[in-house]
């Protein structure tokens, strides 16, 4: 065996083994990752002894900070060692079977996706809370890092970085400054319109309009990971949004607002949260117009998120404007 391709087939065997500790549900995948591991021609293969088992899954409980992202770089590299080993010949000394091949890869597919789900889940979980739009022409000629810096200590769920007026080379920047000073603030970073920003970016999620890219094609471009939300004016603009299976819906603008170029759209009322949300939408974010005086009636409405822009970005202290609606959120919650 070239040493090349045994090198390769223990890396395979360490990420199965891996793989097998962390995805342990559903069952039935966990076990058919398992019999794969199992059925690897290479020494070493077999189950280990019970001790060694239960003292290499405590060492990587213990070393492993998202199990989630873990899993979905082991895939990774799985699927990377999988299409190396395939290239060889047989002479080489790889063994491993078109049929083998095959069967992982598609153990591999059903992993991802369960991964995947996980990991978009948790993201909108976080989404739920105060959701804010930084817009480089609505920060009162301050810096879109400086605004952003200040709603996160007020403690916002979310950011959206929207920018329609600078070069992409700047967005960007800004989006690489912007994610990490939302990851220390575990908070969630979405890029407005461009799926490669958020794919380069490493953003949290992508937020669409009804003129953007589909969700279909824009799942193309961002990771599997990342969630992609849309916007939307009306009730069947929303049902329309929901048969092409966005992780959130957002409708819009609910009060009269002249930010971002809403003032030409009719305000939808609260009533229509209450609408949209009786039709089965899973997650709904509320925008347009929302202030500390209006929060509440919205969220009693329904609403999973408020998304505001000019009531916290335009406000003399950000920080203060932002704590003050989170806290009619979280009496709410």
């Amino acid at each position: 065996m070239l040493p090349i391709v045994q090198s390769e087939m223990t890396a395979l065997l360490e990420n199965l083994r891996l793989l097998e500790t962390l995805v342990t549900a559903p069952l039935g995948l966990h076990s058919d990752i398992k019999m794969l591991r199992q059925s690897l021609p290479i020494e070493g293969a077999s189950d280990l002894e019970s001790d060694e088992l239960r003292k290499r899954r405590s060492d990587i409980s213990k070393s492993i900070e998202d199990v989630s992202f873990m899993a979905l770089n082991t895939i990774g590299n799985i699927s990377a060692s999988l299409t190396l080993l395939d290239s060889f010949k047989s002479e080489s000394g790889c063994n491993l079977t078109e049929t083998w091949i095959d069967r992982a890869r598609k153990i591999l597919i059903r992993s991802k996706e369960k991964v995947t789900i996980k990991i978009r889940q948790v993201s909108i979980e976080k989404l739920k809370g105060l959701y804010v739009i930084i817009d480089p022409q609505v920060t009162g000629g301050r810096s879109v890092i400086e605004v952003a810096e200040a709603v996160l200590k007020g403690g916002a769920s979310a950011i959206q970085y929207r920018d329609k007026i600078s070069d992409k080379s700047l967005i960007l920047k800004n989006s690489l400054d912007l994610k990490t000073l939302c990851n220390s603030h575990n908070a969630l970073f979405i890029v407005n319109d461009y799926a490669d920003i958020a794919n380069l970016s490493h953003a949290n999620g992508l937020h669409i309009g009804q003129k953007d890219l589909s969700v279909e094609s824009s799942r193309l471009i961002t990771s599997d990971a990342q969630i992609i939300g849309k916007s939307n004016n009306t009730i069947d603009e929303a049902i329309s949004s929901q048969s092409e299976a966005p992780d959130y819906l957002a409708i819009g603008p609910i009060y009269s607002t002249s930010t971002m170029g809403k003032d030409l759209k009719q305000p939808v009322g609260t009533d229509t949260i209450k609408e949209v949300k009786s039709r089965g939408i899973p997650v709904l974010v509320a925008i347009g117009g929302i202030n500390i005086d209006n929060a509440d009636s919205v969220s009693n409405a329904g609403a999973d998120s408020i998304c505001v822009a000019s009531a916290v970005t335009l406000a003399e202290n950000p920080e203060i404007a932002t704590s003050k609606l989170v806290d009619i959120l979280k009496s709410k919650g």
